[in-house]
């Protein structure tokens, strides 16, 4: 329940585009809704285009933070992007609604709040400094200072601008290393240092959680072949890079959308997959094999195939964690006497 108040990256990124559709709500009674309207009077002629590019960019920003892990490309382009787009919307909305006297110049703090949340005291002071100048362009286009009251809003907007970047900059910089520090603990305790995989503790509680829900999963088994010979033969420093050239490729075969890996131990791993379809399964085995052929790791002299023996075993309602476990490490066991380079499911038979 805790958690639920929690406020990560991903959290704060939807919290602010739900911010731009209720500020879109809000917009267009003001720009159409005649009772209303007819007292602001704001300039209607080319909000129709802003506001069906700010449709568009929201639409697109609700889909990648739908769709699409917090890591990819597409993710960080749209998020810290996003605060471009706002400060480019935001100077268009005051262009259209009174300059320097608009009613949305507070809109501004929101987005150098923004702004600190990524970037920090720095970026909230860039992005202050870029908005005080609008500012400041905007009072001098007006002439605002040949009128007292236009003068003094200017005077406390600015005022404010600077007072929320500096201490909002400073506060999420603070609360940035905290969870940063935080995150780094959490992390070693259920990290494995040398592969970057989770570890065996991590991958019990998983397990734990997993049956708990009673939510389909698939638990892999696997384990690298002849591992001990690669040690003998080459010593424990190339035996290290093979863990950690394997680790690499479930990293990049297994999102986190479909599951997770882990090192169980020594030269064992463990997959949590979300799914009980064994088309899934079998599809990202024959990817990690694949690329492990193709890409095989190299020694000076030449190269070391490097080849996995898999056991899965399909979550059963009601199934405890250690039956689950022992199922698929009798699996894996299975597949390494049939000859290795291979994977046995619960049917007792290889997938083809």
């Amino acid at each position: 329940m805790k958690d639920l108040f929690v406020i990560t990256d991903h959290r704060s990124e939807t919290i602010s585009s739900l911010l731009r559709w209720f500020f879109v709500i809000v917009c267009v009674p003001l720009f159409y809704y005649n009772p209303v309207a007819n007292i602001l009077n704001f300039n209607k002629e080319s909000f129709p285009l802003l506001l069906t590019i700010g449709i568009a960019y929201m639409t697109a920003t609700q889909v990648v933070l739908w769709r699409f892990h917090e890591k990819s490309y597409y993710y960080r382009i749209f998020t810290r992007g996003g605060i471009v787009f706002d400060f480019i919307v935001y100077t268009w909305l005051l262009l259209l609604t009174g300059n320097s006297e608009s009613p949305f110049i507070p809109v501004g703090y929101l987005i150098v709040i923004h702004a600190a949340i990524y970037w920090r005291l720095k970026g909230s002071i860039v992005l202050a400094a870029a908005i005080f100048t609008e500012f400041v362009a905007l009072f001098l286009y007006d002439a605002g200072y040949e009128e007292t009251t236009t003068l003094f809003n200017f005077f406390v907007n600015s005022t404010f601008l600077w007072l929320i970047a500096l201490y909002g900059g400073v506060l999420a910089s603070k609360e940035r290393q905290n969870y940063f520090e935080k995150n780094m603990y959490q992390l070693q305790s259920v990290q494995d240092y040398l592969t970057g995989l989770f570890n065996h503790r991590k991958f019990q509680e998983d397990v734990l959680e997993k049956t708990k829900e009673e939510s389909p999963f698939v638990l892999v088994f696997c384990d690298i072949d002849h591992f001990k010979k690669v040690n003998d033969a080459h010593g424990h420093v190339v035996g290290d890079e093979v863990l950690k050239l394997v680790s690499s490729v479930f990293t990049r075969y297994l999102p986190m959308k479909d599951g997770t890996a882990y090192r169980y131990g020594g030269e064992e791993f463990a997959w949590i997959i979300h799914t009980d379809k064994e088309t899934t399964v079998k599809r990202i085995i024959d990817q990690v094999n694949d690329h492990l052929k193709k890409y095989p790791y190299r020694l000076h002299h030449g190269v070391l195939p490097v080849t996995l023996s898999y056991g899965i075993a399909v979550y059963h309602p009601g199934e405890k964690p250690a039956s689950l476990i022992k199922r698929a490490d009798a699996l894996l066991y299975e597949a390494k006497t049939a000859g290795r380079n291979t994977y046995r499911a619960d049917h007792n038979k290889e997938i083809s």
